[in-house]
C-alpha cells in the first residue's frame, strides 16, 4: 500500500496542498490502495530541522512511500504511478501520445503554475503594486488562453483523460479564489466541469473547495 504525505485543507493557512491533491486523485483514479500521512505545513514542513525534511529535503508535499521506495515531486510521482501500475489508463501507450502528455505536464510545472504563483504573491504583497498585479494577471490569463485553445476540440488536454489533466486541473481552479472571471474561457470551464464530475476528484477536499469558490461560473 502506498503512503502519501499530504497536507489537507482543515487547519492549513493555504487551504491544503494542491500538489499532493494531484497524487491523491491519481491514486483514486487507478484504484490503488493508499494511506495518508497527514502533515502540518507550519510544524512539519517549514522548520529546517523538521524530521520530514530527512524524507523530502525541500520540506514540501507530496512524497510517497511505495513499499520503501520514496519519491517526491508531484510530476515525477504522477508519471511513476502511470507507468508502474499495469491497469492504469492515465498514460497512453503510443510514444507520441505519451510525449504530448509529458509536454502538458511539464508546461503546468514550468509555465502555468509559476505564472499563477506570481499573481498570487503580487496580490498578497503587504503593499500591493497595481502595475505588478496587472502584469502578472495578464501573463496568467494568457496561459489560460493557451489551455482553453487546446481544449477547443477535445474533452481533455491530450484527448483522453491523463495525468496531464490531473496536474492542470488541480491548479486552474485556484483562479476562483483569486476572484478571476474565467467565463470567457468556455472550453476551460466545460473541462473543469468534466473533472469535477469524476468520482475521484471528490476525494480531494482542497480542489473541491477551489472549484466551489465560484459556483456561478461552474453552474
Amino acid at each position: 500500500m502506498i503512503e502519501l504525505y499530504h497536507i489537507q485543507r482543515e487547519g492549513d493557512p493555504y487551504g491544503g496542498s494542491r500538489n499532493s491533491s494531484k497524487v491523491l486523485i491519481a491514486l483514486e483514479e487507478i484504484g490503488e490502495k493508499y494511506g495518508i500521512k497527514l502533515l502540518s505545513r507550519l510544524q512539519d514542513c517549514r522548520p529546517a530541522d523538521a524530521p520530514y525534511r530527512k524524507i523530502n529535503p525541500n520540506g514540501v508535499v507530496p512524497t510517497i512511500n511505495d513499499d520503501g521506495f520514496m519519491l517526491w515531486e508531484s510530476g515525477a510521482i504522477l508519471r511513476y504511478l502511470a507507468d508502474s501500475r499495469a491497469s492504469t489508463t492515465l498514460m497512453p501507450k503510443d510514444t507520441k501520445q505519451r510525449a504530448l502528455v509529458q509536454q502538458w505536464l511539464a508546461w503546468e510545472g514550468t509555465t502555468l503554475n509559476p505564472s499563477l504563483l506570481n499573481l498570487f504573491f503580487a496580490m498578497m504583497a503587504p503593499t500591493p503594486d497595481n502595475d505588478a498585479i496587472a502584469a502578472a494577471k495578464a501573463a496568467f490569463l494568457g496561459n489560460l488562453c493557451i489551455l482553453d485553445a487546446q481544449l477547443a476540440d477535445r474533452d481533455y488536454a491530450c484527448g483522453s483523460f491523463s495525468i496531464a489533466d490531473i496536474a492542470l486541473g488541480c491548479v486552474v481552479p485556484i483562479s476562483f479564489n483569486l476572484g478571476l472571471d474565467l467565463t470567457p474561457y468556455t472550453h476551460l470551464i466545460a473541462w473543469i466541469k468534466r473533472l469535477r464530475a469524476r468520482p475521484a476528484w471528490s476525494k480531494a477536499e482542497t480542489v473541491v473547495a477551489d472549484m466551489a469558490a465560484s459556483q456561478a461560473q461552474l453552474a
